[in-house]
């Protein structure tokens, strides 16, 4: 009588075993490709919003900078009015008025360029620039933040001019007239002769040197600016052309 031989229940053949690990292998595989995908998309969206982001902080940094640029202009302005007075009698009415006027709202004023850098901050701090994949895209944010750091290198000096050309003016001038209404009202300056509080030629001489010092530090930190705001305004469309931002 013929035997027929059956399988062992539960035995798999080597085929079994490699078509089994075959598909655990094409399992894992597939699972590692589809989280890589998933990182991918993600980062790359977080790229995006990164760099949106940045090119709003570039575009408030631009208008910070032209601001400033255009208050410093004005600011120099006063100084040379006030240095023009350093020639002229400081005795007549009319010479001490101009000082009066144009020293208080040219020495006394600060206006310094703020940049929006939260976003810089970000990248730097948090592991964002590893998502900025572009690598040419990089190295300009990298420049962008030199650049900008270059301005407040030259804020320093340009801070410390004012001050010691304020602490002159508060020998020369008599801030107290203001509170005078013979000297000063409506918002102006009354005809009568202002208060000098000293006219000796040394203070005048020292008061006039600060100032010329002021000037020339006002005009290098507006150099400074104006030097950088074509480069922060081209850094503005070169992302968003990049990334197709409006």
């Amino acid at each position: 009588m013929e035997v027929h031989h059956h399988p062992e229940p539960g035995k798999k053949t080597f085929k079994e075993y490699l078509l089994e690990g075959l598909m655990i292998f094409l399992a894992v595989t597939m699972g590692f490709l589809a989280e890589s995908l998933r990182e991918y998309i993600t980062d790359k969206e977080k790229e995006r919003q990164y760099v949106s982001s940045l090119i709003n902080d570039i575009k408030q940094d631009s208008a910070n900078l032209a601001g400033a640029i255009e208050e410093n202009k004005r600011k120099l302005k006063g100084l040379n009015v006030v240095l023009s007075l350093s020639k002229r009698n400081l005795d007549e009415p009319a010479n001490r008025k101009l000082l009066y006027e144009n020293a208080g709202n040219s020495i006394s004023y600060y206006s310094s360029f703020s940049s929006n850098d939260a976003t810089m901050m970000q990248l730097k701090n948090a592991g964002g620039l590893r998502l900025i994949r572009r690598s040419h895209v990089a190295d300009s944010i990298a420049r962008y933040d030199i650049e900008i750091r270059g301005i407040a290198g030259a804020e320093k000096p340009y801070g410390k001019s004012i001050e010691d050309a304020l602490e002159s003016l508060q020998q020369i001038l008599d801030f107290t007239a203001i509170d005078d209404s013979s000297y000063y009202r409506q918002g102006h300056f009354t005809d009568k002769k202002l208060p000098i509080l000293w006219t000796d030629s040394l203070h005048l001489k020292m008061f006039y040197n600060r100032v010329s010092v002021e000037r020339g530090w006002t005009e290098n930190y507006l150099r400074n600016m104006e030097s950088r705001l074509p480069f922060v305004c081209r850094m503005i469309s070169f992302l968003q052309k990049q990334y197709d931002i409006d």
